[in-house]
């Protein structure tokens, strides 16, 4: 039994298409979106009139009144998202100078922009209000309500935030500064990231279709995705059994251009490589792929390039979908999000669908589980995220019997 492998022990979530693990799969199961007609913002003379908004939103019972009164809704989408996760690794009583915290986060843009709107209407704000539009306070709001003493840092490499943000924490165990990380991502729509999404042409002029010949731009979402992670040994001395093996991971940059991946995929590709290669499998034993997928022209067709490089002739019979026609694009939450619908995909023994997907694109030949989920054997799934800036991260994630982490 491998005792020393990094495994996932929780998992937590709030998105549009579910505000826990039990209604998301759901939604995953039956390719539910919770996409909707945009009425959180103005939006006419914009490309995009949809949006992935987490709307009521239920902050968990365990919030405090100060967290809920005075944390930004990325905070909060954090914290909810948390409380889920660590209930279900059984983290009560636990040493907490031996739990750390990795985040990625854009911030709270949002306050931002109420105090600013505040400031212009001549009410006066209280400057401590801002505190919450620092990339560093989900990960500060996590560390302070548990309590936790071990490692604590924040990833903003954009849309690849939430993914990276797993791969380091998994790098604090096996480096051995702690034995259980919370990891994770979180994003808020703002009027900002709206407007300049719009300006840059990149959303959707309809429904999100990735890989479809018609495809045309993404739709911002929000929500949080939280893995606990923690060596297998310390989960099993502790009674719990591990839900995946996080494999390894690979992370790379293709130092290109500031929006647009590199046209052939090559950073993603040599970070699937990487991720292969600190896994120990062969590309063969990857059965799915959850891919960055987000739908615009140049994304899908650079992922399938590089999903082509390096798994060649297997790329045929590779399943490859993208969650983001269900949440949208959730930006730093992405990678966090899509990695807890790559493991329940492995617990559940299925593959999310794409949806909207009609017309088949020949730079996008690959089996992208068109609009109905499919039943599958599925034991080693990889999960792709990329970023403007040309942020690169891939996770290898298995079935903990796949890498001989049974119980």
């Amino acid at each position: 039994m491998n005792r020393n492998a990094v495994v996932i022990t929780g998992l937590g979530v709030v998105s549009p298409a579910g505000q826990d693990i039990t209604r998301f799969e759901l939604s995953l199961r039956s390719g539910s979106s919770g996409i909707r007609h945009n009425t959180w913002h103005h939006t006419e003379g914009a490309r995009s009139q949809l949006v992935g908004i987490v709307d009521p939103f239920e902050p968990a019972a365990e919030l405090t009144d100060f967290e809920r009164r005075r944390l930004s809704r990325a905070d909060q989408y954090a914290l909810t998202a948390t409380v889920e996760a660590w209930q279900q690794a059984a983290l009560d009583g636990i040493d907490r100078d031996r739990v750390g915290v990795v985040f990625g986060s854009g911030g709270g843009v949002n306050v931002t922009e109420c105090y600013v709107d505040a400031a212009m209407q001549g009410r006066v704000g209280r400057p401590s209000s801002l505190l919450p539009m620092n990339p560093d306070s989900a990960g500060t709001a996590v560390a302070r309500h548990w309590g936790l003493h071990g490692p604590r840092t924040s990833i903003m490499t954009a849309c690849s935030s939430g993914a990276t943000a797993v791969g380091l924490a998994a790098d604090f165990i096996e480096c051995g500064f702690a034995d259980v990380m919370v990891a994770g991502g979180t994003e808020s729509l703002s009027h900002v990231t709206f407007t300049g999404f719009n300006a840059l042409g990149a959303l959707a002029t309809g429904r999100n279709r990735p890989f479809d010949r018609r495809r045309d731009g993404i739709v911002l979402g929000e929500g949080a995705g939280v893995l606990i992670l923690e060596r297998a040994g310390h989960a099993l001395a502790r009674g719990v059994k591990p839900l995946a093996v996080l494999a390894g991971y690979g992370i790379t940059s293709d130092a290109s251009h500031i929006t647009a991946p590199h046209p052939e995929g090559d950073g993603m590709a040599r970070a699937m490589q990487l991720a292969l290669r600190k896994s120990g499998l062969a590309a063969e034993r990857i059965g799915y792929i959850n891919a960055h997928g987000t739908g615009t022209s140049l994304n899908d067709k650079s992922e399938t390039a590089a999903i082509r490089r390096v798994f060649g002739a297997a790329a045929d019979r590779l399943a490859v979908s993208s969650i983001k026609p269900m949440i949208g694009h959730t930006l730093s939450a992405a990678g966090a999000i899509e990695a807890v619908a790559t493991v329940l995909g492995l617990m559940g023994q299925f593959l999310p669908p794409t949806l909207n997907f009609e017309e088949a694109d020949p730079d996008c030949d690959l089996d992208v589980v068109p609009n109905v989920a499919r039943n599958a054997r599925l034991d080693v799934a990889m999960k792709n995220s990329l970023a403007f800036g040309g942020n690169n991260t891939s996770l290898i994630l298995a079935r903990p019997e796949a890498f001989d982490v049974a119980a």
